[in-house]
């Protein structure tokens, strides 16, 4: 009884695995939904639903920052016990958040309305776009109060409790978006989202937005606008970079191409969700910390402990994904076998770069605004170029996208290694050993594995032999330097 007590009092402490298998599981409900809604929808209007996210995800960005200087300002205002000033900090960019997004609303249905007049109805892929574009406002209202309430919930320490909820709510969305889809096809692909996002600002209220209220503190809000603004503008950038594949199959290939792309989206997104999520928690409570002590020297120490978990576990996702998205989308979803190829390349550079995402959250805890925007924007140029130059010069194909993006990833990922070596005066190899040795010990074998024998479950075999030994012998090293502690 003492060692089940002991080991789930160990469990409880690690909030960031029960808050790990809570969003694998999510994932994957997702993943199945998104394999069903494509067994359904052909690719056509699956690039118009493409096509309408992006909009929305644009959308996004009318908050000005307020949400990103929230997302900052508030775990370190509890970190240093200011309860007054989160408080503020909250009411505030709800009440700002609220109006922006309600004039929103009012404003693009308005358009929707005058642009589609007499299309509606008439013609089906203007109909598609009509429907899409007008579920675009309430989506982003709904999704960013979601977004807002579960990372309050995070942010105040309830980790565990948001994984739950976060399970909870999924599976109700997923049964709802599933009926939706069977019964009204293209149309009904945006009722996971809109009902996951309802019940999350439901189930989450009580610990998010209770004692909240609407605060018309305009000054306060300029200030939170000026303060977030260079987060708002490094997070624009790395929307136009996650969408600039998209934007280059639009511009040289056609919809029908944005449609069998959505599987290599569906294969990154897969790919990054656990060591994004990790990493979210992880800086979080980086953030708690410099808060509390401003020690840049434990701030990188902890970092390069959370990014070595980070990496591993990149690793083993990237060649779980590698080897299964294939067999999924040949018995699941004929109609975009031709994204396959596209899927694989695209993962590993991904999985690359998302070894060091914690390094890159590092730059926002410091306050580092301007190396965030550079980092950025050089991302982006990285894509831009690779991603327009292999489709214009080698081949007009969907491989050519996923290659430039993937690379562009990977330049990434070194960039901020090496900006953060020199900012700190650290050990560039010992940055390298911490994020990118795990992760490509595990990658290079499972790939090669792939490429060199025939029968695929036996080199799926020895793919999880690697992770194993791999992940065992980072445990190891742990633990053996925290026994030296």
């Amino acid at each position: 009884m003492r060692i089940f007590t002991t080991l789930l009092k160990k469990l409880k402490s690690a909030d960031f695995i029960l808050v790990t298998i809570s969003t694998v599981a999510c994932s994957a409900m997702s993943f199945v939904f998104s394999v069903y809604s494509k067994s359904i929808v052909p690719t056509f209007p699956m690039g118009i639903y493409s096509t309408c996210l992006i909009v929305q995800t644009y959308m996004n960005y009318a908050q000005l920052g307020v949400l990103n200087a929230y997302n900052r300002d508030y775990p370190q205002a509890l970190g240093r016990k200011d309860y007054d000033n989160a408080a503020k900090l909250k009411n505030t960019a709800m009440t700002f958040m609220l109006l922006v997004y309600l004039l929103i609303f009012v404003v693009f249905e308005a358009w929707v309305l005058v642009f589609y007049h007499g299309k509606i109805g008439v013609d089906e892929s203007m109909t598609y776009y009509a429907f899409g574009y007008a579920m675009c406002p309430i989506l982003i209202l709904l999704k960013s109060f979601d977004d807002m309430s579960n990372a309050t919930v995070r942010m105040n320490g309830l980790y565990n409790k948001s994984a739950i909820i976060g399970f909870i709510r999924t599976i109700l969305a997923l049964g709802i978006g599933v009926i939706a889809l069977k019964l009204f096809g293209y149309y009904g692909l945006y009722g996971m989202t809109i009902s996951s996002a309802v019940l999350g600002i439901l189930l989450f209220r009580k610990d998010s937005f209770k004692g909240a209220k609407l605060d018309f503190d305009f000054p306060f809000m300029k200030t939170m606008i000026l303060s977030g603004l260079p987060l708002l503008i490094n997070s624009l950038i790395w929307t136009i970079v996650q969408n600039v594949d998209k934007h280059v199959i639009l511009t040289f290939l056609d919809t029908d191409a944005l449609g069998v792309y959505t599987v290599p989206t569906m294969g990154f997104t897969t790919m990054v969700l656990i060591p994004q999520t990790i990493s979210q928690v992880f800086y979080i409570k980086v953030s708690h910390l410099y808060g509390a002590n401003h020690d840049e020297k434990e701030l990188l120490s902890k970092a390069g402990y959370f990014t070595t978990i980070t990496a591993a576990i990149s690793g083993a996702a990237c060649i779980m994904v590698f080897y299964i998205m294939p067999v999924f989308v040949q018995h699941f979803m004929p109609r975009y076998t031709n994204g396959n190829g596209a899927t694989q390349i695209l993962i590993i550079g991904v999985a690359i770069y998302s070894t060091t995402m914690l390094f890159g959250n590092i730059f926002s805890v410091l306050k580092l605004n301007k190396s965030l925007i550079a980092n950025s924007v050089a991302l982006c140029i990285f894509n831009v170029i690779f991603s327009s130059a292999l489709v214009v010069f080698v081949a007009k194909s969907i491989n050519m996208v996923a290659i430039g993006t993937g690379l562009s990833y990977a330049l990434y990922s070194l960039l901020l290694i090496i900006k953060l070596s020199k900012r700190f005066n650290y050990s560039m190899a010992k940055l390298l050993m911490a994020s990118w040795l795990p992760l490509l010990a595990i990658v290079i074998p499972g790939v090669a594995f792939y490429l060199l024998i025939d029968n695929v479950y036996l080199a799926a075999g020895l793919a999880l032999f690697t992770i194993v030994i791999v992940c065992v012998i980072i445990f190891g090293l742990i633990m053996g330097k925290k026994s030296q502690n």
